[in-house]
């Protein structure tokens, strides 16, 4: 018998094993952040990677300046918080040498040469395997982000970028976030995983985090939205990987065609769909909660007029209430009377405030502004400036004192409309504690007020409407005959949907007077007429510009858009600047 060799051709052909899977994913866990304190922070971190690797996640990416926060501003020059985020690094490097764990962290650092850096290094075994940086003073929308590689997959690796960022949300929507995640994931062909911070960042002009969308992952081209019920939602990558040796900067560019299309739109601040409307109302109810956590107070102190500002400042002070766990009658919400308030708008606060539970209180401003005309000498006959400004001064003093006595935070009520225009007293209702309204223009308080309508039904939405119903005015002087206010706001400035379309061209598309005209008699034909839309520009270009002084001193409050008027960190301008280049361009 003759016994053949097998060939080689004829041995069993073997299938390749795929290579093993890893979870990679965003971290969503910040409960015990803390701006400005990398020690606590780096201990939250090491917690989160041991939850995380308990649930079988293996990258793990942190938001940018993750150790301590992104807001911290000119503290950032600070050499005591820079060496802090040095050691804080030290110590995770230390804690985490046999976590089998990678993770990407940011801190901030100075060059020898001076300059400051926000750096993100990625960590395995207890050291640095890869780094990216980009100046810290970069545009927020500027991301420097770290890339792994896998090394099972020779020819064709399958690749994994890990992004942190920490941009404030008026700047990035969540459509935007997840927008800017697939278009990233297609350009360089990998999967992707956004991280942002979901809280703990400051909220004295913005709020940071996606209340609706926290994080962004693309897995395969197709997005893996985070679930916040969800710990440790998470994308497979190959376990065998490297970090990529090159390094890179990823720019979010809005969108030309969209912001073409918002300089036509007659109402440019409105969102356009349900979705943009929620995820404005948990912004501002997540940045009065985050404000009411560190300012340590127990309760809300509004002035409720019955106008629409102070209807969407209570509406938001419920919901956020609720959002801390604390009882309705939190909010203390007190009505002021003066000379020129109506019984309409008095007895639209107080339903209310009493269907929502409030602590309701009424303190009726009026002797305390006669005595306080006798004082100074001031005829009460005489309903100028003096009159009017004395009743708002009267009002703000009592809600301060009355915060005080309750551990209390006033939150204001006036709105970007009125800030752009100069519309407050000075010292008077320009003044709180927190301006919960000051990013949001009149046009879009209205929609929010008609929005939570819809949301709370039965009695509270049918007074909602009401207010919608009602002109808007500051009911500083006496009533008319019929009790109507005599006080029309808009027959003095001219229509806020006007103004609103010229703040946002001004600011956000930078547009010369001229262009702003030529735009608003098309967009507003047949609706207004072109002396009246040619007035009402000329006199919001002088308010804008000779009422900067307001608006320099003016108290914190979240953007809820691209537009800010914070002299700290939206419009910087001198408050001595002339109106008369942007006047002259009129002519």
């Amino acid at each position: 018998m003759t016994i053949r060799k097998k060939s080689p051709a004829a041995k069993r052909k073997t299938t390749p094993r795929k290579p093993k899977l890893v979870k990679a994913a965003a971290d969503l866990s910040c409960a015990g952040f803390q701006l400005a304190d990398p020690a606590n922070n780096a201990r939250q971190i090491l917690a989160a990677l041991e939850m995380h690797a308990a649930c079988g996640v293996s990258v793990v990416v942190f938001p940018e300046l993750c150790l301590t926060g992104a807001s911290c501003g000119d503290l950032f020059r600070q050499n005591i918080l820079l060496d802090a985020a040095a050691k804080a690094l030290a110590f995770l490097l230390k804690k985490t040498a046999t976590l089998p764990v990678t993770f990407v962290v940011g801190l901030p650092e100075r060059s020898r040469s001076g300059v400051l850096y926000a750096v993100n290094v990625c960590i395995r075994g207890g050291k640095i395997i890869a780094r990216n940086k980009k100046p810290l003073d970069a545009p927020a929308t500027v991301f420097a982000p770290i890339e792994l590689v896998s090394t099972l997959l020779k020819r064709n690796p399958e690749r994994l970028i890990l992004c942190p960022s920490a941009v404030p949300s008026a700047l990035m929507a969540p459509a935007d976030f997840r927008a800017f995640a697939l278009a990233s994931a297609k350009a360089h062909s990998a999967d992707f995983i956004l991280a942002a911070p979901c809280s703990g960042e400051s909220v004295t002009d913005g709020c940071y985090g996606m209340p609706v969308c926290c994080n962004v992952m693309v897995s395969g081209g197709e997005p893996v939205l985070a679930d916040l019920s969800d710990p440790c939602p998470a994308i497979d990558f190959p376990a065998a990987f490297e970090a990529a040796k090159g390094q890179y900067l990823l720019e979010f560019k809005e969108d030309a065609k969209r912001l073409a299309s918002l300089g036509r739109d007659p109402l440019p601040f409105l969102p356009k769909d349900r979705t943009g409307t929620i995820w404005i109302a948990a912004t501002m109810e997540t940045a009065l909660a985050r404000r009411m956590t560190t300012a340590r107070a127990d309760r809300f102190v509004i002035g409720v007029s019955g106008g629409l500002d102070s209807t969407l400042a209570l509406l938001v002070a419920h919901e956020t209430a609720s959002r801390l766990d604390l009882p309705a009658s939190s909010v203390i919400a007190i009505s002021m009377p003066g000379f020129g308030t109506t019984a309409r708008t008095r007895n639209n606060a107080a339903k209310l405030a009493e269907l929502l539970g409030c602590d309701c209180r009424t303190i009726d401003i009026r002797p305390a502004c006669l005595q306080h005309f006798a004082d100074i000498g001031h005829d009460p006959s005489v309903t100028d400036v003096v009159y009017e400004n004395a009743q708002a001064r009267e009002r703000t003093q009592i809600l301060m004192d009355v915060a005080n006595g309750s551990n209390a935070l006033v939150v204001g009520t006036g709105d970007l409309s009125e800030c752009a225009l100069g519309w407050c007293t000075y010292n008077g209702d320009h003044m709180s504690m927190y301006a919960i309204n000051s990013g949001v223009p009149k046009t879009l308080v209205r929609h929010l007020v008609s929005f939570y309508a819809d949301s709370l039904g039965g009695k509270a939405a049918d007074v909602l409407r009401d207010i919608l119903a009602t002109p808007v005015s500051p009911e500083l002087v006496p009533a008319a005959a019929n009790g109507e206010s005599g006080h029309k706001t808009e027959q003095i400035l001219g229509a806020y949907e006007l103004h609103d379309f010229y703040l946002f061209h001004l600011v956000r598309l930078n547009e010369s007077p001229r262009e702003i005209l030529r735009r608003a008699k098309k967009v507003f034909s047949g609706q207004y007429p072109d002396d009246e839309i040619r007035r009402t520009l000329e006199l919001f270009l002088r308010r804008f510009f000779t009422q900067q002084f307001k608006r320099s001193c003016s108290p914190d409050g979240p953007a809820v858009s691209p537009l800010s008027l914070s002299p700290r960190s939206g419009w910087r301008v001198p408050s001595d600047a002339s109106a008369a280049l942007w006047l002259d361009d009129l002519k």
